[in-house]
């Protein structure tokens, strides 16, 4: 290394802490970032990525086995190699952590491998293997993530028993799995090993799955997950796992009583959990937590002086693109820029089948804090682009104030997770729906279908029979 004094020192690599290194060093700072793992965090490695990857697998599995009725006709059905989808995603992480690499490369930013641990006046201690580097920096920014949170329960240490970081490199697809967790990291995964063939039960102790979604939005989505065979209960303690029969018992207290769930494999996806491994010098400082996560202000700034923290470690929605722009607000403060985080906007993707995407409040919450507003949706069995694809499930919700501006937009059917992007722009940059709905969309794509949605809200749909007769604008 060229030094072991540093500017900036990042405890962490995912999509957080580097993000935070390109920021820092493209502003003039000498930056050193630690990773004890893979570069890319868990959002590149065992995360967003190769579920990604995965995820698209699944959905050419589940697009084939509907493709005669366009006149594509095999030979036989098709069938599934585990083998190669894991080396399929083997190699799309690989490039992307490579990517990384390259960046912090090109960005002349120090990568250290090993545990970082922050000891006294900003000294950081790497370890690695039984060796020991250390160096100094003026600022530090603690990125560690979070880890899979692991209830405590009898039968958790047997075999067949995965997490959201140990599910991706199984030798077959399961014949059937239990999901513990309904939130959206268990019912992506539910979705994608239902789409590969696994039967799938979904237990969630809560009254419903993905607690956050808006409930129209959420009670249509369970529906077609039903209709494709994923069974979920609700009001489901699991309070147990036993063997029985070459498989995994799943032992849960439901509104019907006590009941068994099995199956070849469980997936644990109740939560996360932050990672404060290496932080323990801070903690005896005094760095301030609250249920296990670190406390900062809107400027990403500890209560110890110098001492940054971002991404899964501090509270917020757990979203790699949050992590990312708190890295960006937690290096601008660390270089002497002034910059605050905003979490106003931000935009949540939930890459379930059909995709769930929203922005902002949610119907139930916009009417009790603002009883004039007003809310429509318009059905994507009504954009011609949508029908083309044979995409029609779902529709576009737009929730509007008194004085036009959207107060919350939620998607459900294809591409939902990239279309919110849209909403988002015009959220951020405080545009009204006559304004959305004055801008030309190009036809035919999906995008008209957010236009179509606000015109909806206006009074103005060109596509479906108005609610009432139209008003003059």
């Amino acid at each position: 290394m060229a030094s072991n004094h540093y500017d900036i020192a990042i405890i962490g690599s995912g999509p957080g802490g580097y993000v935070a290194a390109i920021h820092a060093a493209q502003r003039g700072a000498k930056v050193a970032i630690v990773e004890k793992q893979y570069l890319g965090g868990t959002c590149l490695n065992v995360g967003c990525i190769p579920s990604k990857a995965m995820l698209h697998i699944a959905e050419v599995m589940h697009t084939l086995t509907s493709v005669e009725e366009l006149g594509i006709i095999l030979p036989q059905a098709p069938t599934f190699d585990m083998t190669k989808a894991v080396a399929f995603k083997d190699k799309v992480v690989k490039r992307m952590t490579s990517g990384v690499g390259v960046l912090m490369k090109g960005n002349n930013v120090d990568v250290f491998d090993g545990l970082g641990t922050v000891e006294d006046s900003k000294t950081v201690t790497v370890t690695n293997n039984g060796n020991t580097q250390q160096f100094t920096a003026d600022k530090v920014i603690l990125a560690t993530g979070s880890v899979p949170l692991i209830p405590q329960m009898p039968g958790l240490d047997g075999s067949n028993i995965m997490n959201s970081d140990t599910c991706w490199n199984l030798p077959k697809t399961p014949e059937s799995l239990v999901c513990v967790g309904g939130g959206v990291i268990g019912m992506e995964l539910a979705c994608m090993f239902n789409a590969l063939g696994t039967k799938v039960t979904v237990l969630e102790m809560l009254p419903q799955v993905l607690a956050p979604v808006d409930d129209e939005v959420r009670k249509l989505l369970v529906r077609i997950l039903g209709k494709r065979g994923i069974n979920i209960v609700t009001n489901a303690r699991v309070e147990g796992i036993e063997d029985e029969g070459g498989q995994k018992k799943v032992l849960a207290s439901t509104e019907k009583g006590q009941e068994s769930f099995n199956a070849e494999y469980v997936l644990m996806a109740v939560s996360r959990r932050a990672n404060t491994s290496g932080l323990e010098h801070l903690m005896e400082q005094g760095l301030d937590t609250d249920r296990g996560r670190v406390r900062v202000n809107e400027k990403m700034e500890t209560n110890l002086p110098g001492i940054y923290a971002i991404g899964d470690l501090v509270h917020g929605a757990g979203l790699a693109h949050v992590a990312s722009a708190e890295g960006e607000v937690a290096a601008s403060n660390a270089v002497g820029q002034e910059m605050s985080m905003n979490y106003d906007v931000v935009p949540n993707p939930i890459y379930t089948f059909p995709e769930v995407a929203f922005i902002g409040l949610t119907e139930a919450a916009a009417k009790e804090k603002y009883p004039e507003a007003r809310v429509e949706r318009f059905p994507w069995s009504a954009i011609g682009k949508a029908v083309a694809i044979s995409e029609t499930e779902g529709f576009t919700k737009i929730i509007m104030g008194k004085y036009g501006e959207i107060l919350g937009a939620h998607i459900i059917g294809p591409d939902a997770t990239n279309l919110i992007t849209e909403y988002s722009v015009a959220m951020r940059g405080e545009l009204t729906v006559e304004e959305i709905s004055e801008t030309i969309h190009p036809h035919p794509t999906l995008s008209e279908g957010l236009r179509e949605a606000v015109l909806a809200v206006e009074g103005h749909p060109l596509h479906i029979p108005p609610k009432q007769p139209a008003r003059a604008r």
